[in-house]
């Protein structure tokens, strides 16, 4: 429980930096970059590199709808970014059952759910008040 509500806590930190700082045009894709590579770093830290590949693997979509998205200016940009974070966020509830990850933390996966899931039903809420809903007009 702990776990969620310091990531619901870090998810609210999140966007209100990004507001701060005028970066929602380009902070919210490219933080879907990261996302795989946090789990990578688990499993090599493990020493368990074939595992890391494999998070890389899974982790395609994200970077590549992180970098379209963070560079392109697309017409619902933010809807799509927004459930990119939500398909994290459901991807972290079942991760142990794709994944035998050892290095992942057992805190982990429900922080990074919390994260996600404030970060993209924000992009949910935020994609009805931008023009076109695209997140480069934000």
């Amino acid at each position: 429980m702990i776990e969620a509500l310091i990531g619901a806590a870090v998810g609210a930190l999140t966007i209100f930096f990004a507001r701060f700082i005028r970066g929602e045009r380009w902070l919210y894709s490219l933080g879907l970059l990261t996302l795989p590579g946090i789990y990578a770093s688990f499993a090599l830290q493990a020493g368990e590199h074939a595992v890391g590949l494999k998070e890389i693997i899974y982790g395609v979509p994200f970077v590549v709808a992180g970098l379209v998205f963070a560079f392109v200016s697309v017409r619902q940009s933010a809807v799509v970014v927004g459930v990119f974070w939500l398909l994290h966020g459901l991807y972290d509830l079942v991760h142990s059952q794709l994944i035998t990850n050892t290095g992942v933390p057992s805190w982990y996966p429900v922080w990074c759910f919390a994260v996600d899931a404030v970060i993209g039903s924000y992009l949910l809420w935020l994609s009805r008040r931008v023009p076109d809903a695209n997140l480069r007009q934000a």
